[in-house]
């Protein structure tokens, strides 16, 4: 029924300041470290991500006080950061918290966090930093450049962050944490907090529930008339509109809201490649993803004989836009819709918009279904019925794998995907209703997706994470296997063995882009290892780690042929508690037309 979707509330930013949850937590003393376990809980964090360092010892004691925080003890930072912004991906209320220490650990870190800032992603990193005393004493110190620079760290971080801040003994610390906090959330951006040992056990008043004071209202409040009038009549004049969602859209539109808007319009609907799952694809008008001339044949004609293109929360970056697509000629047939913003073809562009009324109002109004583009668009490509009976006895192919990923994925599970071909062949795959997906594609840091999956995992417990990577991406992180398999992570993980960089030698190939041949299956085998010496006891373990020594909750397999993968995929499906990691040794030239449109679009660009 029009109207029942702004009257329940479906057009309420996701982006907004999530609600809160009640701590269990009540210490006996509140001191500034277990105020942050407090305020932790608060915002549904279970899990929180660090490496130890002499600066944050006393602060990480302090966090594990809340006995409802895990801590999840990384390799290294960078890896330790990836995590985080896969929990921050995954997370009911969408927030993550990486602890680290000063200077050499949060540099470290940075690179993660500057992807996090590409997506987004609210990710708290929390430095322990030297004493206020140490740091007013004008001395080179450890773990730094050897400057008398204090600040480098602050500064640095303030370029990828809402705020950077360190606390100090002048004013009230903890309404300045709560600043900090409300930054992160409200803005949807990384924050950067450094806490000097000697603040961290400052006893001070209970604490009080975060006080979430509503931003100030935007200029525009609500839809004008002539803004309702104009989006209206530009929808009502088009003869075959489309629409395409974006990566952004996920922001500020619940899939709630989204799904509302589409049955509404009742037009074809695209999703870029980084907004997939953000609408069921299961539903009768989504017609797959639009990734300029690295779509299907249908997906890509179909957009481009449209005369108007409604864009909600897209992003345009040259890995958007494969093959030459002109973003700034294509304007003049694009309502580009942003949180806060709408640009109009001719061009007329409103700030400061209060969207959610306005698209509430758009549904409720008169305008009429347009389903020209649906009719029109075939999608034979994106039925499930193409998976055919595979040859048993066949060489292992790239087709073959996504078909068995196909049958593998279930509702509820989460499917990432890391730089190359994986991000074309993952595109490609239809996801059951329910079931999540994840890239990286503006920051496109390789190796990023494996840590990231295991913050998804632990984010997401309830399904599985099934991981797509390719052996020189895996190479750049593969300590932090160890981390998944030491936290009962049960990723299923394809490590796409085609020996090298493939992405690069399409782009243009040269010696640097071969790398060392590895046995990935025996590797998973080595990081569960008993112990040399099996009377070293550790005090701090916990049963589930005690345990991991004599049964490791992992599985790994080399896969050569189509018969190899069957087997595997019918272990990894009965015995879902356990990690698996399938080697999968494929030809070097089995890559995608996708990959190959990329390479030659990158190679003319460079």
């Amino acid at each position: 029924m029009p109207g029942s979707a702004q009257q329940s509330g479906l057009f309420e930013s996701p982006s907004s300041v999530p609600s809160l949850i009640t701590p269990n937590f009540s210490p006996k003393e509140h001191n500034i470290g277990t105020f942050l376990a407090y305020r932790l809980e608060e915002l549904g964090i279970k899990e929180f991500f660090a490496v130890p360092g002499d600066s944050n010892l006393k602060l990480i004691d302090q966090l594990l006080k809340n006995q409802s925080l895990r801590l999840v003890g990384c390799c290294n930072e960078l890896n330790a950061g990836y995590a985080a912004d896969g929990y921050a991906r995954s997370s009911p209320m969408k927030v993550a918290v990486v602890v680290v220490t000063y200077t050499v650990g949060g540099l470290s870190l940075l690179n993660a966090i500057a992807g996090a800032c590409s997506e987004r992603l609210r990710v708290i990193v929390i430095s322990g930093c030297p004493s206020t005393k140490l740091l007013a004493a004008g001395n080179p110190l450890h773990h730094t450049t050897g400057e008398l620079d204090t600040d480098q760290g602050l500064r640095i971080f303030q370029e990828f962050t809402a705020t950077s801040i360190r606390l100090s003994h002048d004013g009230d610390v903890r309404s300045r944490l709560d600043d900090a906090l409300l930054q992160c959330l409200r803005r949807s951006l990384p924050i950067y907090i450094e806490v000097p040992t000697d603040l961290v056990e400052i006893v001070g008043t209970p604490v009080t529930p975060l006080q979430i004071v509503s931003p100030p209202v935007p200029i525009r409040s609500g839809p004008t008339d002539e803004i309702l009038s104009l989006l209206t009549r530009t929808w009502t004049t088009a003869y075959h509109p489309v629409l395409i969602i974006g990566a952004f859209a996920r922001r500020f539109l619940s899939q709630e809201a989204l799904t509302a808007l589409v049955a509404r319009l009742g037009c074809a609907v695209f999703c870029q490649p980084d907004a997939k799952s953000s609408l069921p694809e299961s539903h009768p008008q989504f017609a797959g993803i639009f990734w300029a001339t690295a779509s299907t044949p249908e997906c890509r004609q179909t957009v481009m004989e449209s005369d108007l293109w409604v864009v909600i929360g897209g992003r345009w970056s040259d890995l958007h836009t494969v093959g030459g697509l002109d973003i700034i000629e294509e304007r003049r047939r694009i309502v580009d819709i942003q949180e806060g913003s709408i640009r109009m073809p001719n061009g007329w562009m409103v700030q400061d918009l209060g969207l959610a009324e306005l698209l509430g109002a758009f549904i409720e109004s008169s305008v009429p279904s347009k389903t020209e583009s649906l009719l029109t668009f075939q999608r034979k490509s994106y039925q499930q019925t193409r998976i055919g009976s595979p040859d048993i006895g066949a060489a292992l192919t790239v087709r073959g794998i996504m078909d068995g990923i196909q049958r593998l994925l279930r509702s509820n599970d989460t499917l990432i995907a890391d730089a190359g071909d994986s991000w074309f062949n993952a595109t490609g795959i239809l996801l059951p209703t329910g079931a999540d997906f994840q890239i990286q594609l503006v920051y496109a840091s390789l190796g990023w997706s494996l840590p990231a999956a295991i913050g998804c995992q632990l984010a997401r417990p309830e399904g599985r994470t099934i991981l797509m990577i390719g052996d020189g991406a895996f190479q750049m992180t593969a300590q932090e296997l160890s981390t998944a398999i030491r936290s009962r992570a049960n990723l299923i993980i394809f490590v796409f063995n085609n020996l090298g960089y493939q992405i690069e030698s399409a782009i243009h190939d040269g010696p640097y882009n071969y790398v060392a041949s590895w046995s990935y299956a025996q590797l998973a085998s080595a990081m569960c290892a008993p112990k040399h010496i099996r009377t070293c006891n550790n005090p701090f373990a916990t049963k589930l780690e005690r345990d991991l020594g004599l049964n490791p909750a992992m599985f790994s397999m080399q896969i050569k042929t189509q018969s190899d993968l069957l087997s595997a995929l019918d272990r990894a499906n009965s015995e879902p508690w356990k990690l698996a990691l399938l080697e999968c040794c494929i030809q070097p030239d089995d890559v995608s037309a996708g990959l190959r449109q990329l390479a030659l679009t990158l190679s003319k660009a460079s």
